[in-house]
């Protein structure tokens, strides 16, 4: 207060009973800014949302905290497992299941009408695990088919 170029009448209070030990916690403390019966309160008080709703914060002056530096170490630096480490066991089984569902679901429906998908069993159970496989890896370029009605025009693309 003393730097400030102007006088500001104030004087300080220790929150504290008359025999000197502590008046309560920083809750009571700003129960008692809400009273009244303190114009405001200076110190390290943590600004959480319960207290909110009976004063008004300023900004604090210094960011707080505890900050380290330390080194990052890595359990495994040249793995070649270090790919599977974003996903948890349980998130990889899930993918590489529903990996064999979407092959299953594609022959159930094309394994009747496409020769594709004809052949012996051993056949069949790699092209379950080839459709999807190849939806992730390879860029189709093979053109719908579309059918043109009476009032449409469709250019020819051969």
């Amino acid at each position: 207060m003393a730097a400030l170029p102007y006088a500001v009448p104030c004087d300080f209070f220790h929150f504290e009973k008359p025999d000197r030990s502590c008046a309560g916690s920083y809750n009571d403390l700003i129960y008692q800014v809400f009273l009244q019966n303190y114009d405001a309160a200076i110190g390290d008080i943590t600004i959480t949302g319960n207290r909110s709703n009976y004063v008004d914060f300023t900004l604090p002056f210094a960011e707080g905290g505890v900050v380290r530096i330390v080194p990052i170490t890595y359990e495994d630096d040249n793995g070649i497992w270090t790919f599977l480490k974003p996903m948890k066991k349980d998130l990889w089984l899930t993918s590489i299941a529903f990996f064999f569902v979407t092959g299953l679901a594609v022959w159930i429906l094309e394994h009747r009408t496409s020769s594709a998908f004809r052949g012996p069993p051993s056949h069949h159970l790699g092209m379950i695990f080839y459709f999807p496989f190849s939806t992730l890896v390879f860029a189709h370029s093979e053109l719908i088919p579309v059918k043109a009605s009476s009032s449409s025009r469709i250019n020819d693309f051969t």
